[in-house]
């Protein structure tokens, strides 16, 4: 890197999360606009800012949470942040892939959807796996991401317990989005919605009864509690689960390498998906058997487009901001 590139670097730290003039970065640094125009060309292409035309004037957004992560990046190790859950069977050979590609990974298991795709936004990991309705929910706030939008489908259940006329679901997830879509068809009746941030929360609910939305392998033990089975992934219309989410601290180049490798691995999933099973157990704790109960569960999801993201945004998501904003993190692949 060079020293320039390494002063602009710094400036920039100043002003992460902001939008300042393109010109006051050369004035500020002493360097020549042409040269400072090549610089943030380079950084806009790797992520790090942003640079839009007014008039006759450029402006420059720095991404924030950024900066910090970047002797990380230069060596090429990445965090991979996942939910804990029996979804991501194909990870073993996502990550195989990648340390082929150059990569070093370290795992981090997070207990709730909505706190792994905060971590990618606020920089904490490179990389996630977590519903994509969260994914969507916190874009516009933090804008420090994009969606590989390509995944898997199923792993839920809604369940019932005789009790308590409450539902029990996860936040902004795609429990949420599921606990949503039944109760706007009148196929779960609860007069309170109780969130839980963590599976192991739901004790209230396994005593008192109710309605719960939740995924495998938590909806098995529930089942050991006397809750029964109302709706699986087949009788509701939800065709997507957890998406890849990628930080803008990642260079164009590794982009593109995360998206074919995980494209790659999705595909692997496909034709074999108990290969790597073993692995995924010794990462999360979860059993093979249990895992092996998961295979007919998931599925890759053939459906994911535009059109999954405006049932989304349409049924679920605040009016404002303008959901265009939405588009912005979207990568649609070509499966």
């Amino acid at each position: 890197m060079s020293s320039i590139k390494k002063r602009v670097l710094e400036f920039l730290k100043n002003y992460q999360g902001s939008y300042i003039p393109q010109s006051h970065i050369h004035r500020a640094l002493g360097v020549s606009k042409s040269r400072i125009s090549e610089i943030l060309r380079e950084l806009e292409s790797e992520g790090f800012i942003i640079r839009q035309n007014i008039g006759k004037s450029k402006i420059v957004y720095v991404n924030p949470g950024i900066f910090e992560k970047y002797p990380e990046i230069q060596h090429r190790v990445l965090k991979i942040g996942i939910v804990y859950s029996s979804e991501y069977l194909f990870l073993g050979g996502f990550i195989k892939r990648l340390k082929k590609r150059g990569f070093s990974v370290n795992i981090l298991i997070y207990r709730d959807g909505l706190r792994a795709s905060r971590a990618l936004a606020e920089g904490l990991v490179h990389v996630t796996l977590s519903p994509l309705v969260g994914q969507l929910y916190l874009y516009p706030t933090y804008r420090t991401y994009r969606i590989i939008l390509a995944g898997l489908q199923g792993g839920f259940r809604v369940l019932r317990k005789v009790g308590s006329s409450r539902v029990y679901s996860s936040m902004i997830s795609t429990m949420d989005y599921v606990r949503y879509y039944s109760q706007s068809k009148g196929l779960v009746e609860a007069s309170t919605t109780i969130y839980y941030s963590d599976p192991s929360n739901l004790h209230i609910a396994r005593r008192d009864g109710g309605f719960v939305v939740t995924w495998h392998p938590v909806y098995l033990e529930l089942e050991k509690w006397s809750f029964k089975t109302l709706y699986t992934p087949s009788d509701l219309d939800v065709e997507f689960c957890c998406t890849l989410g990628v930080s803008n601290t990642i260079t164009q180049r590794e982009y593109k390498i995360l998206e074919k490798t995980y494209i790659e691995a999705l595909d692997e999933y496909s034709s074999r998906p108990s290969r790597y099973i073993d692995y995924y157990s010794t990462i999360t704790g979860i059993d093979t058997s249990i895992l092996k109960s998961a295979i007919k569960e998931y599925s890759v999801s053939s459906e994911l487009s535009l059109k999954t993201i405006n049932k989304v945004l349409y049924a679920y998501t605040p009016t404002l901001p303008n959901r265009e904003i939405y588009y912005e993190a979207i990568t649609i692949t070509e499966n």
